[in-house]
């Protein structure tokens, strides 16, 4: 049983090729600045976030955080564009324009209207009216028929008493 386990890692080690593991110092090219003042790193095979950060005198988490990333991530493919230093929006110069009058309002002239001369209409001709009947003069106005209301409910009110409680049954 021994054997068959030496056997096995024997057959692993030679089966695995021994490569020396060696961290390339390549150097990172350092991108120029556009014409806005931004810097823009194309990542390219063999560069790390690390060496990129040291190139540019950089954080990693600055590098992270600049392009949106977490401050805690680190990794970057190659293929990528990496925002080093952002750059500042020109600002245009306004030429000067032409100054404008200002505009004086004028007064409105009122042109009085002609109206026709007026002509003379007929005079009414007089017509026979019919006397006013007993319910117009009872209740002709406001305050009659407020009187006449007055009186109708105070004689209601004489009867309910007389009827109502003075009267008793026997």
């Amino acid at each position: 049983m021994k054997k068959l386990g030496l056997f096995l890692i024997i057959a692993i080690l030679c089966l695995v090729p021994l490569t020396k593991v060696s961290a390339s110092q390549q150097a990172v090219i350092v991108s120029t600045p556009q014409a806005d003042g931004a810097i823009y790193h194309h990542v390219v095979e063999g560069d790390t976030l690390y060496d990129i950060a040291e190139a540019y005198g950089m954080t990693p988490s600055e590098i992270m955080t600049l392009n949106g990333n977490s401050p805690e991530a680190i990794e970057i493919y190659s293929g990528d564009f990496l925002l080093i230093k952002l750059g500042t929006v020109a600002t245009a110069t306004l030429e000067p324009s032409a100054t404008i009058a200002p505009y004086t309002p004028q007064p409105t002239v009122v042109v009085p209207s002609r109206t026709p001369i007026p002509s003379k209409t007929p005079l009414p001709s007089p017509t026979a009216t019919t006397p006013p009947s007993t319910t117009q003069l009872l209740f002709g106005d406001s305050q009659r028929i407020g009187l006449t209301m007055i009186a109708i409910s105070s004689a209601g009110i004489v009867l309910v008493v007389i009827f109502g409680f003075l009267r008793r049954p026997k």
